[in-house]
């Protein structure tokens, strides 16, 4: 009777043993996980004020540099957009195109380097304001001339829609017309009677750009002054409206 207790017994051993064996593992307890997290603390979400501080600032300034750096580009195109003023050239029409006839000039004189005056006056004829119209009464007033060569004794004449037209030029002048005048220099006619009514804004515009070309070329001194002629018809308006011209001089071309 031993034997088979001994087997029985050795049976539910086994079966004990096969049955620990299947059991799953006990779960872990939280006491069990705790220390290993004690061990290394989660503060991410608490913020340090200084680290919040200088990530703010930091942006602040990328947010700014960002802002100025648009700025200067804007004003780097806009001032490449803007072109300086540019003022309008001398609009001259020259002897040829007015005037085809090509005169003898032989008794013409040669002025002197860089002169140092202009003499202005009034042609005290009707105005013109086109390039026809003033070469019509340019001809008509060449046509009536009696003095050497038959030609008009200014270098230049300004027509109101502000042409300047060659005449003489800048190298030339008639021999009578430098007697007894002080001082000598360029003759520049305004197209017009001026005793009552002003030049045109044109007009004054045009004579500005013909004394700047007649130094920018050194045909004028830089120091050169402006006179008017004192005759019996004064053009008082002409003369009003040129004592705005710094190289204006109240003195006389003609005065005893």
């Amino acid at each position: 009777m031993e034997l088979p207790l001994r087997i029985l017994n050795y049976h539910e051993t086994r079966h004990n043993t096969n049955h620990t064996e299947e059991e799953p593992p006990a779960p872990v307890t939280p006491e069990e996980n705790t220390p290993l997290l004690h061990r290394f603390p989660n503060n991410g979400s608490e913020r340090n004020p200084v680290t919040t501080v200088i990530v703010s600032l930091l942006l602040v300034i990328l947010i700014a540099g960002v802002i100025i750096g648009i700025y200067l580009l804007i004003l780097q195109n806009d001032s490449e957009n803007i072109l300086p003023p540019v003022e309008r050239p001398l609009q001259l029409v020259s002897r040829s195109q007015w005037d085809t006839s090509d005169g003898d000039q032989s008794a013409l004189r040669s002025f002197p380097y860089r002169l140092r005056a202009v003499t202005v006056v009034q042609t005290g004829t009707e105005r013109c304001n086109s390039t026809e119209s003033c070469t019509k009464l340019l001809l008509e007033m060449q046509n009536n001339v009696t003095a050497v060569n038959a030609t008009l004794p200014y270098n230049f004449l300004i027509s109101s829609n502000g042409q300047t037209y060659e005449a003489l030029g800048w190298l030339k002048c008639i021999p009578q017309a430098t007697k007894n005048t002080t001082p000598t220099g360029l003759l520049l006619a305004f197209i017009g009677n001026f005793t009552e009514t002003p030049p045109t804004q044109s007009q004054l515009q045009e004579a500005k750009n013909f004394f700047d070309t007649s130094v920018s070329e050194q045909y004028l001194h830089p120091s050169y002054r402006i006179f008017g002629k004192n005759k019996n018809d004064t053009p008082t308006h002409l003369i009003d409206s040129l004592k705005a011209f710094p190289q204006w001089s109240n003195e006389f071309s003609d005065k005893n």
